[in-house]
């Protein structure tokens, strides 16, 4: 019987700590301030195969500007830009941290430092606006992403995504 409570507490172990890896459902709203946008879409890269393969891209393009999408649209182009290399150590990364914060207004700019499965630690520059007129009005979307070089300089990758 001991044996039975230790396996039963391991396995609700185990559903806690995978239920934590799990990404949650979110849309565009009002709600959610410009940092919880760009967290919501690195986390969902960070776990992009769950549950489906590009489940996380897909997630990441929900929170793409109508603008954004007008350049990288549908989705299947999406995927191809974060799969090209500029984007590729955003997929699965082992750890993410916000670096820096910009906001005037409707303008928004969030920094992320992500550390990726290999290779050294890179830091994008996530561009977002408040959007208005459209059926997103008062939410907060991405216009684009753009790697960073070391020094402080914008990579010649950087491309609208």
């Amino acid at each position: 019987m001991k044996a039975f409570w230790k396996t039963l507490l391991a396995l609700v172990c185990l559903a806690i700590v995978d239920g934590l890896a799990q990404v949650a459902e979110l849309t565009p709203e009002p709600t959610l301030s410009p940092k919880q946008v760009v967290e919501y879409q690195v986390s969902a890269l960070q776990h992009n195969d769950d549950p489906h393969a590009n489940a996380g891209i897909e997630r990441a393009f929900r929170f793409a500007s109508p603008a954004n999408k007008n350049v990288t649209g549908p989705l299947e182009h999406f995927v191809s830009i974060v799969k090209s290399p500029a984007y590729l150590p955003m997929i699965n990364h082992l750890a993410s941290s916000v670096t820096g914060t910009q906001m005037e207004g409707d303008h928004a700019r969030i920094a992320i430092r992500i550390t990726p499965a290999t290779g050294r630690a890179l830091t994008y520059l996530f561009v977002l606006t408040r959007q208005h007129d459209n059926d997103f009005n008062n939410c907060w979307m991405t216009d684009s992403v753009v790697p960073i070089e070391e020094d402080g300089s914008q990579s010649d990758e950087a491309i609208t995504i």
